[in-house]
């Protein structure tokens, strides 16, 4: 499903800038708005998602994090949302010409990722909320114990090089970077799912946000 663009929140962009909270003086807000406009420019939002039966995945190898958050559900939903590679081609550019622009650009396409992902997971929600049925958040692989080994599974079961674009890497990285793959559960009753504790998380000897004094639920 192709999607239309929507401005990246300003406050998620700085916070990915790591000045959260702060209120950019007129330079900085002119090349924020700099950044906003090539990253519109340059994106092309897509998404997919497909409902699966709870057994296609093996929730033993996928953390324990995601088993409760998917505790309670009968049947999964699988999602991936990308900006497309023209992003990708945009910050390569600006890696090389305008290294202050590029890290205000790298930022706003993290922030515009976010819409392009809450406009998947609404059109699955409202068709499984039209058959009576309640879901979960999403929850993505790398988040909490839940293994980056999961992205290729998500993307074969999804077909995503054909459907939107996006590939796995053998380091488990997604192409294009700016795009996200996702769980959800189903259930006949409602379900909140379950957040990620800090204990478990992967990232968590290198995470920013800890260093900080806060977390990335903040």
């Amino acid at each position: 499903m192709e999607i239309a663009y929507r401005p990246a929140d300003r406050r998620l962009v700085l916070r990915y800038l790591g000045a959260a909270g702060w209120a950019p003086d007129a330079a900085t807000a002119v090349l924020l708005d700099k950044a906003e406009a090539l990253v519109r420019q340059a994106a092309t939002p897509r998404g997919i998602w497909r409902p699966l039966p709870l057994a296609a995945l093996d929730l033993q190898a996928a953390g324990g994090d995601l088993a409760r958050h998917l505790q309670g559900c009968r049947s999964l939903v699988y999602m991936a949302a990308t900006l497309g590679t023209g992003v990708d081609a945009l910050l390569r550019r600006l890696e090389v010409t305008d290294i202050a622009l590029c890290a205000a650009a790298d930022a706003t396409a993290s922030a515009a990722i976010e819409p392009v992902c809450d406009a998947v997971e609404a059109d699955a929600r409202a068709r499984v909320q039209a058959q009576g049925n309640f879901m979960t958040g999403r929850y993505s692989p790398g988040y909490g114990d839940c293994p980056l080994d999961l992205q290729a599974e998500l993307c074969r079961a999804l077909d995503t090089p054909r459907g939107i674009g996006l590939t796995v890497t053998p380091q488990k990285l997604l192409v294009p970077r700016k795009s996200v793959t996702a769980i959800l559960g189903v259930a006949d009753h409602p379900v909140a799912g379950a957040r990620a504790g800090c204990a478990h998380c992967l990232l968590r000897e290198t995470c920013a946000y800890r260093k900080r004094g806060t977390t990335c639920a903040n």
